[in-house]
């Protein structure tokens, strides 16, 4: 998924579920901001401290990093259940961990992180889950299974959909998945994001506990933004239609009065005493940055401490399926 489900879809959905317009927000841009905290910052806390956040996503998703195999494991690539039917392919190969949508891991870490009742945690599990329905059929290692130049040739040496560039990710494109048997290699994306959008709608509502859920609804006012889809050779196109459908979906947010844009750089910007503007998400590891007095407040500081829980958590449910695959050090 992109920012227009991490933020927008997301959003809407939590505003239909019950959440007020700040906490839809919150819930809204930790989903999306787990795209965009690939920096590693050492900040300076106003008691001579050195704060380190966690990152969640690799500088570019068409390049991955090795190094970085945890976080696309935990975050986007969440292991499934590689029996499941829609896995079917031309090979015949199976993979223990290949993402399939809205697993047992999926759920079990969902439910297990938001049991706080905190609302960046759940942001995080939102994007988790979400991601299980488009980067299904994709691992988060480098493994040839990954490869869509063919069945039976070796991978560019890429991790996830890196082979598949942007497509799982399009909300409303229509593809051609190579590795998959005929019946499950047309891929519609609009499909995906109605059926994430569905479970992620269902697990709102039962942390809202609100007795009467509007899907019907939900599901149309999506499917007229989301349709018409598009197929491959209209991919120029796409970046023009986002933009009108993002405006759609403030028009939906307006019942809420809760129309808003998303920065990538807000809640760093409120947290620290430097008057910066990040221009093009550009900003070097080891620049200096310093706290403000009373960061351990700030939307920035609480979702790197969510992030952290969620770590906790969903290595502890994987780490028998990591050294089963004897993946160590993760």
């Amino acid at each position: 998924m992109n920012i227009e489900f991490h933020y927008y879809i997301t959003k809407y959905l939590a505003l239909q579920a019950g959440f007020d317009k700040e906490e839809a927000e919150i819930i809204a841009y930790s989903s999306q901001y787990l795209d965009d905290n690939f920096i590693p910052l050492k900040i300076k806390t106003p008691q001579n401290d050195i704060y380190q956040n966690f990152i969640s996503q690799t500088p570019d998703i068409t390049n991955p990093e090795k190094k970085l195999i945890r976080i696309h494991l935990l975050y986007h690539y969440l292991p499934g259940t590689p029996t499941s039917t829609k896995v079917s392919r031309k090979d015949g190969k199976m993979h223990l961990l290949m993402t399939t949508p809205a697993s047992n891991y999926a759920q079990e870490i969902f439910f297990e992180t938001t049991k706080s009742e905190d609302l960046y945690s759940l942001g995080i599990a939102s994007h988790m889950l979400a991601d299980t329905f488009s980067h299904q059929n994709f691992v988060g290692t480098f493994d040839e299974i990954n490869s869509m130049t063919g069945v039976w040739e070796s991978s560019k040496n890429h991790l996830g959909h890196a082979d598949a560039q942007f497509k799982p990710d399009i909300p409303n494109l229509i593809w051609h998945d190579p590795r998959l048997i005929e019946e499950n290699a047309t891929i519609d994306n609009t499909e995906r994001i109605l059926l994430a959008a569905n479970k992620l709608y269902s697990n709102f509502l039962l942390i809202t506990m609100m007795e009467e859920g509007y899907w019907s609804k939900v599901k149309k006012n999506l499917t007229d933004i989301i349709k018409p889809t598009i197929t491959e050779p209209e991919l120029a196109a796409e970046k023009e239609q986002r933009k009108e459908r993002i405006n759609k979906y403030n028009e939906l947010f307006a019942e809420f009065n809760a129309e808003d844009e998303y920065n990538p750089m807000k809640w760093l910007d409120d947290t620290i005493e430097e008057d910066i503007f990040l221009k093009n998400k550009k900003i070097k590891p080891e620049t200096g940055l310093t706290f403000k007095k009373d960061f351990e407040k700030s939307n920035w500081y609480k979702f790197q401490e969510a992030l952290k829980f969620y770590e906790k958590i969903s290595i502890g449910k994987l780490n028998p399926l990591f050294a089963q695959m004897e993946l160590i050090d993760l």
